[in-house]
C-alpha cells in the first residue's frame, strides 16, 4: 500500500505546487464506512469547495480505507500522495504527543462542553501543535461520539463490575492506563478482530459509540451495552501544510470555510446517528442497555491524567486547563 502511495506522490505534489497558476485536485481519504456521518461530511466538503472556488479546486474522496489504514494515510500526507485525512486525536498523539490531552477518559462532560473546547482556544492550540510537530493543520473538528463498553459477561453498573473483564483497547497507554484504573484487564488486539475475538472468548468485550455497535454488528456478539460514556471521540480533518501553503489565499479561505461548514453538520449528524442507534439497541432483544453510575468511574480514572500528560510539561498542563475551563459557558 505504501508503494502505491509513493508512486503517485510526485504527480500529486507537483499539481498542488502549481495551485496558484492552475486548477488543482485534492485527494481526501478516510477509513470510515460510506454510510457514516463522516463520509457524508467529506462529500459535503467536496461540494462546498467546488462551489466556493468556482471549480478551481476539486476534492476527490477515497472512503472506507481505499488508500489504506490510518498509518498509510498519514504517511501519504508526509509523502504528498494524500492531501487530507481524518482520525481521532488518540491517533495523532503518535505524531504530536500533546494531542493526548484531547483523548483523556472522562475529560468531557457532554457534547456542549466538547463543542466549546474544540471550537475555542483548546482546539486552536492543538492545531498549532499538530502544524508545528507534524506538518499538517486542523481544518475542522467533527466527532464519532461518546464510547461505551459492550461485553458478554455482565452489565456494568459500578466500578466494581469492571473487575477482571477483558476489554479490547487500542495499543496505547491513554487507553490501557484508565482501563486498568477501572479494574478491567485491557487487551490490545486489532480492531478488525474484535468480532471474532468476542465470539471465541479472547476478549469479553470492547468499547464504541452506539452507531459503531450497530454498523459493525457488535450487538450480535454482545449481551450487554453499558453507557459508561468514558471517552468522547472527536475527529479532526487535517490537511498537509505543504498542500495548504501551495493554495492561493482565496483558495485557503474557501477550503477552510468549507471544512468548518461540512464538519459542523457532521457533528449534528453523528449525534443523530448515535441517538437512533441507541434507540434501536434499547428496543431489540438479545442485548441489555443500562445506565451505570459514572461519577465513581470518573474519579477512578482522573488520577491517570497526570501520568499521561506529565511528559508534555507545561504545555500539557495548560492544554488540560483550557479543556477543563470550557466546561461551563462564559457569562
Amino acid at each position: 500500500m505504501l508503494k502505491q502511495l509513493v508512486l503517485c506522490a510526485a504527480v500529486v505534489a507537483g499539481s498542488v505546487q502549481l495551485a496558484a497558476a492552475q486548477d488543482v485536485t485534492l485527494r481526501a481519504a478516510h477509513i470510515e464506512s460510506t454510510d457514516s456521518a463522516t463520509h457524508r461530511a467529506y462529500e459535503r466538503f467536496a461540494t462546498l469547495v467546488d462551489e466556493k472556488t468556482e471549480g478551481a479546486v476539486a476534492v476527490e474522496v477515497f472512503p472506507a480505507g481505499q488508500l489504506g489504514g490510518l498509518r498509510d494515510l498519514y504517511e501519504g500526507i508526509k509523502l504528498g500522495s494524500v492531501d487530507l485525512t481524518s482520525s481521532g486525536p488518540d491517533y495523532t498523539a503518535n505524531l504530536a504527543p500533546v494531542m493526548v490531552v484531547a483523548a483523556l477518559y472522562y475529560s468531557y462532560d457532554d457534547a456542549d462542553h466538547a463543542d466549546r473546547a474544540l471550537d475555542g482556544a483548546f482546539g486552536d492550540r492543538l492545531s498549532e501543535a499538530l502544524a508545528r510537530e507534524a506538518g499538517m493543520r486542523v481544518l475542522a473538528w467533527g466527532e464519532l461520539g461518546f464510547r461505551s463498553v459492550f461485553n458478554t459477561e455482565r452489565a456494568i453498573e459500578t466500578v466494581d463490575d469492571f473487575k477482571g473483564l477483558k476489554i479490547r483497547v487500542p495499543e496505547a497507554q491513554l487507553h490501557i492506563l484508565p482501563m486498568k484504573a477501572l479494574g478491567a484487564s485491557p487487551t490490545p488486539i486489532p480492531y478488525a478482530e474484535v468480532y471474532t475475538a468476542m465470539q471465541t472468548g479472547i476478549v469479553d468485550g470492547a468499547e464504541g459509540t452506539p452507531a459503531v455497535v450497530k454498523q459493525q454488528r457488535f450487538d450480535e456478539v454482545s449481551d450487554y451495552y453499558s453507557l459508561t460514556r468514558h471517552l468522547y471521540n472527536p475527529i479532526h480533518l487535517v490537511i498537509s501544510a505543504r498542500t495548504f501553503d501551495a493554495l492561493t489565499e482565496d483558495q485557503q479561505a474557501a477550503v477552510t470555510e468549507a471544512a468548518r461548514e461540512a464538519f459542523t453538520e457532521q457533528r449534528r449528524e453523528a449525534r443523530a446517528d448515535n441517538e437512533a442507534a441507541l434507540e434501536a439497541l434499547r428496543s431489540q432483544d438479545g442485548i441489555a442497555v443500562n445506565e451505570p453510575e459514572r461519577e465513581a468511574m470518573r474519579s477512578a480514572v482522573e488520577g491517570t491524567w497526570a501520568e499521561l500528560i506529565e511528559p508534555l510539561g507545561e504545555e500539557g498542563q495548560e492544554l488540560l486547563q483550557l479543556l477543563l475551563d470550557a466546561r461551563q459557558p462564559k457569562s
